[in-house]
């Protein structure tokens, strides 16, 4: 929703706005990114450890802090734009059309999950797959597409594309493994991650604000990945670009796969 004149920021204020908004959001990515190095945090998971949490309990503290951040940042926006919210959820576009969203985005991933069985792959649970499926994607799609573009163009009046952009390469660098000198190691998951983030994004816009839609593909889509197993590279490539391709397809020309009643319309002026 645009914002009005009345409650509109200052051309200043917006790039000073703005400016805080992605130093704000830098700042909670590299507090996650060496909070083993705080002391206080040290010992929290030691003592969780020692209580005999499993290991992906505790490291279930990055998707805790994801939404944490992302609630503060919401709040900051909000106060800071002036502009009409329609509500935490609203904003991040998880207000409505839930059941919806859930089948767009199951139809979307459908190609990769089929795909990963029928290559060989070995269907199997673990408790460590609720992260990979549930709670990491959730986390990640309010922190980086919920937050840092649904609610951003709308609160703070910004561009889509630049902002769904700096979102996606944050996305794709919190992907990427660094030494300690700095340097990037697997620099091609980032960048593809890069991608998937600015598709997501783009995804979400599309089908009306509904962030529910990528939260459900990227969890399954992440589920069908650890299916196909380290020797099926080509097919997991293949699974991935289909389901891609049929994402892109059904957002663009919904009405071929008579998938039109689960777009909603789109807001003006965006």
């Amino acid at each position: 929703m645009p914002m009005t004149t009345a409650n509109a920021p200052t051309p200043g204020k917006t790039r000073l706005f703005v400016a805080s908004i992605w130093l704000a959001a830098i700042g909670a990515l590299v507090l996650l990114r060496y909070r083993g190095h705080i002391g206080l945090f040290r010992s929290f998971h030691e003592w969780m450890a020692e209580s005999g949490a499993a290991d992906w309990v505790r490291n279930s503290d990055n998707e805790v802090l994801f939404v944490v951040f992302g609630v503060g940042l919401w709040g900051l926006m909000k106060w800071g734009s002036g502009a009409h919210s329609a509500g935490l959820l609203g904003d991040l576009g998880l207000g409505g059309a839930v059941a919806r969203g859930c089948i767009v985005g199951l139809v979307i991933a459908l190609p990769m999950l089929l795909l990963g069985p029928v290559t060989g792959g070995a269907i199997a649970f673990e408790w460590p797959m609720v992260r990979i499926a549930v709670t990491g994607p959730f986390a990640e799609e309010w922190f980086f597409r919920g937050v840092l573009v649904l609610a951003f163009v709308r609160l703070a009046g910004v561009s889509f594309w630049p902002t769904a952009i700096v979102s996606g390469v944050l996305f794709g660098l919190v992907h990427v493994q660094w030494t300690g000198n700095g340097f990037a190691q697997g620099w091609p998951h980032g960048l593809y991650t890069t991608v998937g983030g600015i598709w997501f994004a783009w995804l979400a816009r599309e089908w009306g604000r509904n962030l529910w839609i990528v939260i459900v593909a990227h969890g399954l889509m992440n589920l069908a990945a650890s299916w196909y197993g380290t020797d099926n590279g080509i097919w997991l490539g293949i699974g991935c670009g289909t389901s891609i391709a049929l994402g892109t397809v059904m957002t663009i020309r919904p009405a071929w796969l008579r998938m039109s009643w689960a777009r909603r319309a789109q807001e003006s002026g965006r």
